[in-house]
């Protein structure tokens, strides 16, 4: 356990795992419900019964949302084994023993996967610290960086916060729940042998800036002095202390060596980690540039680098996005913010660039993506938030969402109406009238309030999680050439999924189930959501033939399942990121809301 929690008397430790364990074993049977790997059995009067192969069975109370998932009562679960009441404390562990044969776990994957549930359990403990105690008034109250480090993370992934490679003393360095303040290591980077892209209108200075004071950049600027790193022939980067100290210095050490890579030392303000640990925002100077940087570790479903296919295009089609919103009216009017990607570097590790087909994560060591902060394009009397903010709870179960809404002055109708206008209508509009799908997740997806009220929304991660229809539309026409090749391009029918599933499944579920907790009814929600996009098709006839491709109100959509993906691959390294696995077809919301209007 970590040390906050060794602190606490033995038999509080012992009240903190439990809760812990029994958080997470409800979390494990709604999800893996819900993705079909395992098959409770109603009983009636909303109690269920998993019967598994083990002899092993699990009873607990639970209602259905709208998206046939389970929302289970944590207090309600009880364990069996051959029908005998086990005397011993839930441990979210030892489910996955019991239920290895339904989810077809060999002991490699399992052991595996235990030491990932370990550590996720690890984090857990600290996140419950954070916020027990803590009411959802004051924690909407926190600013952004700070507000991120109080979420639960991913609510999809059962382990969400794995993070293989890391031990205790890295989760309390560079953990977001622990609030760390990172100070970067930076190097000189050979130019001959490093991919680099800026927009016109930054310099490399301005990098620099982001994360040093004047006087620090004079301590580097002598470094470089008194080493001879030349700024002709050296770019200076910065990368994150772990991946240095834990990656880079043996995987490059031929490059170290020869020259070609310079450790320069540390410097620069405090950096805080996001909800996705590689990328840090800094804390003394919060609307300076982000910096996203590789951490080789295995975090929810992947390896946590940064691929250089694109990193020449990330600058142009940020640039391009940004300059998009800012001309067309549907944008414009909800003033979506594009937080621009104005700058990246890459360095190929030679070694491994000699083989093609390597586990992605050798090829995905050393970089560094440069993104405007939230906070320099919002207005002071703003609010910038995650969007998963808004299913998450507070120490006392009371969901965030529903405090927003309370401070705002808004009935729940008229707030989510606003939310789905700022949010969702722009996000389909990039979609049918520029082929553009951004994987809109509750950490891409960064939402804008004013007076808890939703005016705007702010988009980003566009290199990997954005993708362009693979068919010729004349919209795209003004993204260069260079751009569009190197971006993915899908056929509509798989396009679609990054807002169905990305956004609807991966964000609204969890919110329209908070929302339902608490008496507002869940047709209600997605009737709210039908009738905003209704409305902004009416409004845009032009659109009809993309409305069809695009269509959002099919009587069923996938259901896509990100932990069946780990049960069935394990954790042997392939040179692909793994894709996820499909369930049977899910009922949409939005088609049986239409239907009883």
């Amino acid at each position: 356990m970590n040390q906050a929690v060794r602190a606490l008397p033995v038999n509080q430790q012992v009240g903190v795992w439990q809760k812990a364990n029994s958080r997470l074993l409800a979390k494990t049977l709604s999800e893996l419900s819900w993705e079909e790997a395992i098959a409770p059995k109603e009983l009636g009067d909303g109690l269920f019964i998993l019967e598994l192969k083990s002899g092993v069975s699990y009873r607990f109370h639970a209602w259905r949302t709208i998206w046939d998932q389970l929302m289970v009562d944590t207090a309600s679960i009880a364990r069996s084994y051959l029908n005998s009441p086990s005397d011993s404390a839930l441990e979210a562990s030892q489910f996955f023993i019991d239920a290895r044969e339904e989810l077809g776990l060999d002991s490699a994957t399992l052991a595996n996967f235990l030491e990932e549930l370990a550590n996720t359990l690890m984090a857990e403990l600290r996140v419950q610290e954070n916020y027990h105690q803590k009411s959802a008034a004051e924690l909407i109250e926190l600013e952004d960086d700070e507000l991120q480090c109080y979420l639960d993370g991913h609510p999809k992934v059962t382990v969400s916060k794995g993070r293989l490679g890391w031990g205790k003393e890295d989760y309390q360095d560079y953990a977001t729940e622990f609030l760390p303040g990172i100070q970067l290591e930076w190097v000189a980077l050979n130019r001959d042998n490093c991919q680099l892209s800026l927009t016109d209108d930054l310099q490399e200075k301005d990098l620099i800036n982001a994360v040093l004071n004047s006087e620090e950049v004079e301590q580097l600027t002598d470094v470089c002095r008194q080493l001879n790193i030349d700024s002709s022939r050296f770019f200076l980067m910065p990368v994150h202390p772990w991946q240095w100290n834990n990656r880079l210095v043996n995987m490059f050490a031929a490059e170290i060596a020869a020259g070609h890579i310079v450790h320069l030392g540390s410097y620069g303000d405090p950096m805080l980690p996001q909800q996705s640990l590689r990328t840090l925002s800094n804390k003394k100077r919060p609307e300076q540039l982000n910096i996203k940087l590789p951490l080789s570790i295995l975090n929810t479903s992947c390896y946590r680098g940064i691929p250089g296919r694109t990193i020449k295009a990330g600058p142009m089609v940020s640039r391009w996005l940004s300059e998009t919103a800012a001309s067309d009216s549907v944008l414009a009017s909800r003033r979506t913010i594009i937080l621009e990607e104005p700058a990246g570097a890459f360095y190929p590790n030679p070694q491994f660039e000699q083989i093609a087909d390597a586990p992605y994560r050798y090829h995905e060591m050393l970089g560094c993506i440069w993104r405007q902060s939230v906070h320099a394009k919002t207005e002071e009397t703003e609010q910038a938030i995650l969007i998963s903010t808004l299913f998450q709870k507070d120490g006392y179960g009371y969901p965030l969402v529903c405090e927003y809404i309370h401070r705002s002055g808004l009935t729940t109708e008229q707030w989510l109406s606003k939310l789905f206008d700022v949010v969702v209508v722009p996000l389909y509009h990039l979609l049918c009238k520029y082929g553009v799908g951004l994987v809109a997740h509750g950490q891409n997806i960064t939402l804008v309030l004013d007076n808890h009220q939703p005016v705007r929304v702010a988009l980003k991660d566009f290199q990997g999680d954005l993708r362009l229809v693979d068919q010729d539309f004349p919209e795209l026409n003004s993204l260069s050439d260079y751009a569009r090749s190197v971006t993915v391009r899908l056929p509509s029918a798989y396009l679609i999924h990054d807002l169905q599933t990305g956004h609807f499944v991966t964000v609204l579920r969890f919110i329209s189930a908070c929302l339902a907790e608490k008496g507002f009814s869940e047709h209600r929600f997605y009737q709210l959501l039908g009738e905003q996009l209704q409305s902004y098709m009416n409004h845009h006839p032009e659109l009809e033939e993309r409305f069809k491709l695009f269509d959002l109100f099919t009587p069923e959509m996938a259901r896509v399942c990100l932990n069946r993906v780990r049960f069935k691959l394990g954790y042997g390294d392939s040179s692909e990121r793994p894709l996820p696995e499909l369930g049977s077809p899910l009922k949409n919301p939005l088609a049986t809301t239409l239907r009883e209007e």
